[in-house]
């Protein structure tokens, strides 16, 4: 598999686990198990009163108990209290059936304070391996399927793509690795509170709205984002050179986004990031086309 092929697919994963929830996320993840460990592997559904026993599958050899988590909203909060009493449940129902627990979830990082109860039950569980997987670890888990097997989770998906250098180094960027140099121009300080996506979308007319997304997202897509190429994308979409470049500034004053002469700079990653999820389909048909 060529390294674009590869960066292509790692997009595509990501994608895939981060837009589903639910009982979605967790046939995607049993449909990913039985591609890797085949008939080793036996899903788990819940039956009436009696639950799913606290296990959405079961690895036979390794006696390993597999519980999901991809609520419609995620709480941090509730996270703990949810890994803690689905382990108690796993281990009333599996005993010594049960070598192995791992709790999966499609969040870039586990709560600190879920990490902490982890250790707690290690230690008080020492004859069991518990784990927590997320999203990068389910990434790296599908990476080694084979060829066939990833054609049969991503239908129609083909190898042979070629990037160029700089669309490889951009791809690449996504997934926590080094970012091309920002440039050398002043940015704003981070603000110290930000509001999420949905706060700094609510109010607007559907158009401003539209244009925020985009500049937000483009922004972290691209980032460092030139303005010729986010004002440029935007334009495509029918928009007003003048609308766009209001809605920027707005964004500037609401410490969102930082402008310099030639930029559009990241100042409040997360909110940019949840932006730029939102315009993951057509990033990825873009690439596909």
């Amino acid at each position: 598999m060529s390294g674009s092929d590869r960066l292509l697919l790692d997009l595509m994963v990501i994608d895939a686990l981060r837009d589903k929830k639910g009982g979605e996320f967790e046939r995607f993840f049993t449909t990913a198990a039985i591609e890797l460990w085949g008939d080793d592997f036996e899903p788990w559904k819940p039956q009436g009163p009696l639950g799913d026993f606290k296990c959405d599958g079961y690895r036979i050899s390794k006696k390993t108990v597999f519980q999901c988590n991809a609520p419609e909203q995620f709480v941090a909060g509730t996270l703990a209290s949810k890994i803690e009493k689905d382990f108690e449940g796993a281990l009333e129902s599996f005993g010594d059936r049960m070598k192995i627990w791992v709790f999966v979830h499609n969040q870039n990082e586990t709560p600190s304070r879920a990490v902490d109860l982890l250790h707690q039950l290690r230690k008080k569980h020492p004859d069991l391996e518990l784990k927590i997987w997320t999203l990068t670890h389910l990434v790296r888990e599908i990476r080694a399927l084979s060829e066939a097997a990833l054609r049969n989770l991503f239908r129609g998906f083909s190898f042979g793509h070629e990037f160029s250098e700089p669309m490889e180094q951009f791809i690449a960027s996504q997934f926590g690795q080094s970012r091309p140099p920002i440039p050398t121009e002043a940015v704003e300080p981070q603000p110290s509170n930000r509001n999420d996506f949905n706060e700094a979308m609510d109010r607007l007319g559907e158009v401003d709205r539209e244009v925020r997304r985009r500049l937000l997202g483009y922004s972290r897509w691209f980032d460092p984002a030139t303005k010729s190429e986010v004002n440029g994308r935007i334009m495509g979409h029918g928009f007003e050179e003048a609308v766009i470049v209001a809605n920027a500034q707005r964004l500037h004053d609401e410490k969102l986004l930082a402008i310099t002469e030639h930029h559009y700079l990241v100042t409040a990653e997360d909110v940019c990031q949840q932006a730029a999820d939102t315009l993951m389909d057509e990033f990825l048909t873009e690439l596909l086309s």
